[in-house]
């Protein structure tokens, strides 16, 4: 065996550890594998949350497609177009996806699969993902600056013009602006955060910590896909039901980060960070770091309101502990020291529209 063949074998054998087989589980589920071999990648590349979001879009939408195929072609078919959008988005790793696939080459099925994924990768090519910003942060009182520690640049302000998956663009459900800078609501949004660092309690800071979905993890998206495939074994939901959940719940992500990067940069707002050191102490610094991205709004609210609403839709028996997850995942962003309470309460305004959406737009069979 070469060395690129070994490696390919040890990464392919890490996935497979990574990601309980479903028949392991008996849940008929042929795609849940599949989403965690990619939820291992996405933390392996430190993936940013919205190209994550975008990217189990992708792979849930080829399997779905690959689900059409008759009963007895479905796993080859499955295999195939996700091994071929995996390879697609994490070309390194390659090798490890055509070794997981390998079982099934052979197999009736595999072109199906195969023409399914190569639909999904033309889409990826041109989504507008590959553009790059050439513009300047603008410049001025109350806008977003880089930040403690590391003050990085922002973070792909070009998100918001991707192209989307249920709704007509990125800015169909835009927000209206934050609070203005001097204005009493903006004082007081301040000073909440400042006071709720000052005073956390150890609840609090597990919450934080439980949802803080930073560099080096499955991000946001990932996390809630966890929660999906918890919900799916548990229910032995067959492939193509759980290929339908798992499209409808990344097709809403994507859109919820696209969505919501386009209001950080239509608005350009400051973090509490920039804030709370101007106006109340100098040295203060969050729980969690603060990310390299404007505060208005909240990803993770965005984000956790849309999979909230897709998730109670096909499991109504959970909604209403999901929907408190969703809450309870803005409010980590206050406890965290990162995000306003404002830039959570519109996070989860424009989540729940776009988690509607897609429920609707997959109801529909488009």
């Amino acid at each position: 065996m070469t060395a690129t063949r070994c490696a390919a074998a040890l990464v392919a054998a890490a996935l497979l550890a990574a990601a309980p087989a479903a028949s392991a589980r008996h849940d008929g589920s042929a795609v849940a594998g599949w989403i965690e071999a990619e939820l291992s990648a996405i933390a392996a590349q430190r993936t940013s949350p919205p190209r994550a979001a975008r990217a189990l879009a992708l792979v849930s939408v080829a399997m779905l497609d690959a689900t059409r195929a008759p009963a007895d072609r479905r796993r080859a078919a499955v295999d195939a177009a996700a091994s071929t959008v995996l390879s697609h988005l994490f070309p390194d790793r390659t090798a490890a996806f055509e070794a997981l696939a390998a079982r099934s080459r052979s197999r009736t099925g595999w072109s199906l699969g195969r023409a399914a994924g190569a639909r999904m990768v033309a889409r990826a090519q041109a989504d507008g993902s590959g553009a790059v910003w050439q513009g300047a942060a603008p410049t001025g009182p109350g806008l977003w600056v880089p930040t403690p520690p590391a003050f990085a640049p922002p973070v792909e302000p070009l998100v918001g013009s991707w192209q989307t998956w249920n709704v007509a663009s990125g800015s169909r459900f835009r927000p209206g602006r934050p609070p203005a800078l001097g204005s009493a609501r903006q004082a007081r949004e301040v000073r909440e955060v400042f006071a709720v660092s000052r005073a956390l309690t150890g609840a609090q800071r597990r919450i934080a910590e439980r949802w803080a979905d930073g560099p080096g993890t499955a991000t946001p998206a990932g996390h809630w896909n966890r929660i999906a495939l918890d919900l799916i074994r548990a229910r032995g939901r067959s492939a193509r039901a759980g290929a339908r959940v798992l499209a409808t719940l990344n097709t809403a992500q994507a859109d919820a980060f696209i969505a919501c990067w386009d209001a950080k940069y239509r608005y350009w707002s400051e973090r509490p960070v920039t804030a709370i050191r101007r106006e109340l102490d100098p040295d203060w610094l969050p729980l969690i770091p603060t990310p390299p991205f404007p505060s208005y709004v909240s990803g993770h609210s965005s984000v956790s309101a849309a999979a909230a609403v897709v998730l109670a839709a096909h499991f109504p028996g959970q909604a209403r502990r999901l929907h408190a997850r969703a809450r309870e995942a803005a409010m980590s962003r206050l406890y965290g020291g990162i995000h306003f309470r404002v830039d959570n309460e519109a996070g989860l305004t424009l989540g729940r529209a776009l988690g509607t959406a897609a429920v609707v737009r997959r109801r529909a069979g488009r």
